[in-house]
């Protein structure tokens, strides 16, 4: 895993083809990946807007060197476009006189999560998957925060995609934003990518919705999950993700949220220095983050902790980019 650079453009704008829909949050052209990566640069340099600031990182074979995977951080959601979600809560309807009472559950339109952080565009190219690379993207994202951490919220957020039928369409979005929109889903989809989120707002109904009152396909799939990120989900939970009653406004899936410093890699990273020995018998797991800034990278590998000094092979300190001596940050990967 590396931080994403200006040449990255024309492969990260590749994985949004091939994703065919799966980082929603990426127009799909190349100007958007230029765009991408240019916020990038600007978040480094320290130079881009509280809005804007956030950064790209990907996964890379290192025997092609090709890019694989991805994921983004935002240090600041909502702060130029409003950030839409539902929240889950209930409303009671009772009549003393009849002595009759019934609670309903009902979605609100909100941004209750604005301001949070958030983690977005989780992708592992179908080839590639299976080898951990999700969970070195997790790791990953949550070891460069812990670099960082003032630049980040309290709160962080990720959302994961809901439910969808056989025919790849969400039974919430038929029962609710179909009826709202002269697009598909994933035309709206491409509408929030561009940056026009506005029409959100003015479309969407502004009154609670009553889940009773939706046909039980779509009652059923609010703040669930794809079966595809049930192992991603499990990974976060974790880490420190739980569900806080917060559902996409699109498919209802649900959205998990942690305190940031209380992450797995953010709370139980360590720094050590590494050492340039092959590791003997006995050697744990690690995920292991090294550099800083551009030169940020992260590599599951196999190390002897020995006291406040780690043992590593000649290979994995090239992966990091380090070197004997080198401060590096660990976790266990138990």
């Amino acid at each position: 895993m590396r931080v994403a650079r200006a040449d990255d453009a024309a492969a990260f704008h590749a994985l949004v083809i091939e994703a065919d829909g799966a980082l929603e949050r990426h127009a799909e052209s190349p100007d958007a990946s230029r765009a991408t990566l240019e916020r990038v640069e600007r978040s480094l340099a320290g130079e881009a807007s509280d809005a804007e600031r956030g950064y790209l990182l990907l996964l890379e074979d290192c025997a092609s060197s090709e890019i694989v995977g991805c994921v983004q951080l935002v240090c600041s959601i909502g702060l130029d476009q409003p950030f839409y979600d539902y929240r889950l809560g209930r409303i009671v309807h009772s009549s003393s006189r009849l002595q009759s009472w019934r609670c309903h559950d009902v979605l609100y339109l909100c941004n209750d999560l604005t301001g949070c952080s958030e983690l977005h565009s989780l992708y592992v190219r179908r080839d590639a998957r299976g080898m951990g690379g999700a969970a070195l993207l997790t790791k990953a994202a949550q070891l460069f925060i812990a670099t960082r951490l003032t630049e980040f919220a309290p709160r962080t957020i990720i959302e994961m995609h809901g439910v969808r039928g056989a025919d790849d369409t969400s039974p919430f979005w038929e029962a609710v934003g179909r009826h709202f929109f002269k697009v598909d889903q994933r035309g709206a989809e491409r509408l929030v990518a561009q940056g026009r989120k506005a029409f959100i707002a003015e479309l969407m109904p502004k009154h609670p919705v009553y889940l009773s009152l939706l046909p039980e396909s779509a009652q059923a799939t609010v703040g669930g999950i794809h079966p595809e990120v049930a192992a991603l989900a499990r990974l976060l939970e974790r880490d420190g993700f739980h569900f806080e009653n917060h559902v996409d406004i699109f498919d209802a899936g649900m959205v998990l949220e942690a305190h940031t410093h209380t992450l797995n890699g953010v709370a139980n990273g360590r720094e050590v220095v590494a050492e340039e020995i092959d590791p003997a018998q006995g050697a744990g797991s690690w995920w292991i983050a090294a550099g800083e800034g551009a030169g940020f990278r992260v590599s599951a590998a196999d190390g002897v902790l020995i006291e406040e000094r780690l043992r590593l092979s000649p290979d994995t300190l090239r992966r990091l980019g380090a070197e004997s001596g080198s401060v590096v940050r660990v976790l266990g990967a138990a």
